[in-house]
């Protein structure tokens, strides 16, 4: 069991730990608190597997500074607020298709004061589409889809150059092979798979990918046709 005041010795590298850690523990609360349900996880289970696994996503996927960061599936807010609470120059946005848990994002945003980040209530192929298209430095999700499916949502939110970070558990290295379809059709590579430390987690990994030009324009299909139809399938 991870307890709160651990975080910053596992992550030395982010600066102002008495900054970040009383707001990680204030979402942390606003989250238990809130009337809508964005996870089942609770307890002692909390800053392990929500807040120490979102900064080790973070740290693995290259720890960027600024820039644009989108979270695709945001849910309760991880890693994408997490990541703004640690790195306050980044310009975060929050993708979440539902849109009370998009509603919770933002006030929760708000309390925190948290400047830097913005809440999109669509889905992610319509925001992949819209002004986030070809745009971020850094896209994270975790939890959301079958990696063919996933890379759909998140390849087109990242600009050329950038990098996809997927977290994944037991099926990663298999839905890796499941995905050459979809990284050829997206323009995207995948350049490696790091397992999160063992005194966070030993079962999950981040798979990185980079971006290596513009969406096709094709991509993202409409709403629901990636889950459908994936592209690896031919």
């Amino acid at each position: 069991m991870l307890e709160w005041e651990i975080l910053p010795a596992l992550f030395p590298d982010l600066d102002e730990p008495g900054r970040w850690l009383p707001l990680l523990r204030r979402h942390a609360e606003i989250l238990a608190a809130a009337p809508v349900q964005t996870t089942t996880v609770t307890g002692e289970d909390v800053v392990a597997r929500h807040y120490a696994e979102s900064l080790e996503t973070y740290r693995l996927a290259g720890a960027p500074r600024r820039g644009v960061v989108v979270d695709v599936g945001s849910g309760g807010g991880f890693p994408g607020l997490v990541i703004a609470a640690v790195a306050p120059d980044v310009e975060v946005h929050l993708v979440e298709a539902r849109k009370k848990r998009a509603e919770l994002l933002t006030e929760m945003a708000a309390t925190l004061g948290f400047d830097n980040v913005t809440a999109h209530g669509e889905r992610a192929e319509e925001a992949g589409r819209g002004m986030l298209r070809d745009s971020a430095s850094l896209v994270v999700a975790r939890a959301v889809a079958p990696l063919p499916v996933l890379l759909e949502y998140t390849a087109p939110l990242a600009a050329t150059g950038g990098t996809v970070a997927a977290v994944k558990g037991s099926r990663g290295e298999a839905e890796l092979g499941e995905a050459e379809a979809a990284m050829a059709a997206l323009a995207c590579e995948h350049t490696g798979t790091e397992g999160m430390r063992e005194e966070i987690s030993g079962r999950m990994s981040v798979q990185l990918f980079r971006k290596t030009g513009p969406t096709p324009s094709r991509y993202p299909r409409r709403p629901g046709m990636p889950a459908k139809r994936p592209i690896a399938s031919g």
